[in-house]
């Protein structure tokens, strides 16, 4: 919250003609996934929720900077499947959870057309920091048989900070003359790894994946 303040205030010293500002409310879901050798046969990917606040900077009617404060998760799950001592399938498939959920700050500039109704493109770059992460494994009896599940907390092993590459697309509708509704979807893709020396040492992993949203902003001049 701090830095979205500190972005308003460094852009409201800002003289253009026709600059505003908008600020709003967003949420929707990401379908996330990873990118790696180890993890590539049977990914499956993570639905999860996004939400927060956003800030806009529009400079010369069309062009904008800005910058979202949000809650984020992440993750993938990955097939186990069990065999037998001559390694024949049993039938016995197990289902490994791997969750991350990040606080992101998408940094974007972008261009917007349209008056009551308008379209908007965005690029920018998401960096994010790790909060809370989880991965839920088999557990097996002592005769090497299939018998629960247990959860793990790995927040404090997974790489803490994450920096990934923004693409998005949109639309909205503007009213009151200080309103836009508006609706979005971005791809996102992570130049980092979640993995390190403590941390699936021998994988690298980075997150990919898709996000749609919908929220509202409200101009602080009406136009």
């Amino acid at each position: 919250m701090k830095i979205i303040v500190l972005i308003i205030l460094t852009f409201s010293t800002i003289k253009v003609a026709g600059q505003n500002h908008l600020i709003g409310l967003k949420g929707g879901a990401n379908s996330t996934n990873i990118t790696s050798s180890n993890f590539s046969s049977q990914n499956y990917s993570r639905t999860g929720l996004t939400a927060g606040l956003t800030y806009e900077f529009l400079i010369k009617k069309h062009f904008s900077i800005g910058a979202d404060l949000i809650y984020n998760q992440r993750g993938f799950s990955n097939d186990i499947v069990f065999t037998d001592n001559l390694g024949n399938p049993t039938g016995e498939i197990f289902i490994m959870t791997f969750n991350y959920d990040y606080v992101s700050l998408p940094i974007k500039t972008g261009l917007n057309i349209g008056t009551k109704f308008y379209g908007f493109t965005n690029i920018g770059v998401i960096p994010s920091l790790l909060v809370d992460a989880k991965t839920t494994i088999p557990v097996f009896d002592t005769v090497g048989k299939l018998s629960g599940k247990e959860t793990f907390d790995v927040t404090n092993r997974a790489s803490k900070f994450d920096f990934a590459g923004l693409v998005e697309i949109g639309g909205g509708y503007k009213f009151g003359g200080r309103y836009w509704l508006f609706t979005s979807f971005s791809y996102q893709y992570s130049f980092t790894t979640i993995s390190n020396s403590d941390y699936l040492a021998n994988s690298k992993l980075q997150h990919n994946g898709m996000n749609l949203t919908i929220g509202m902003k409200c101009a602080l001049t009406k136009q």
